[in-house]
């Protein structure tokens, strides 16, 4: 399996993980430096698929103050996933480059969940144990 492979899927069973953590057992997300979602403002993250203009539309990321860190990175995590999932990626790709450091942005923000030892992580852990997928 190629790494950008493997940085993908890894997204998108970690995201689901954390998802099903926060929303059936109502975890409480973890403590994270606001410096991850500084990171990803700096990369930059694409709005939804205009097809008038048969392109993105980029949009400045916001920090939600009413929201922890956490909140804030999976929301955009989401995002970058979403883009990938409907497959938009497919026909308008990221330039290759650029897609290398949103996979790094995930795979750093997954793995400082993890770190933190809190109960969205090891619940998210348990999921994945359930599901035969911890490997990712």
């Amino acid at each position: 399996m190629k790494q950008q492979e493997y940085s993908i899927i890894s997204l998108v069973l970690n995201e689901m993980a954390f998802e099903g953590a926060i929303k059936h057992f109502q975890e409480a997300p973890p403590g994270l430096p606001r410096e991850l979602f500084e990171e990803l403002r700096g990369i930059g993250i694409p709005g939804r698929y205009d097809g008038s203009i048969e392109d993105y539309r980029y949009v400045d990321i916001e920090f939600d103050h009413e929201k922890s860190v956490f909140e804030n990175c999976h929301r955009q995590l989401r995002t970058i996933r979403n883009n990938i999932i409907h497959a938009n990626k497919a026909y308008r790709p990221d330039p290759p480059e650029r897609l290398d450091e949103l996979l790094k942005w995930a795979l750093v923000f997954i793995d400082s969940v993890y770190k933190t030892g809190s109960p969205l992580a090891e619940r998210a852990k348990e999921i994945k144990a359930k599901l035969k997928i911890e490997t990712f």
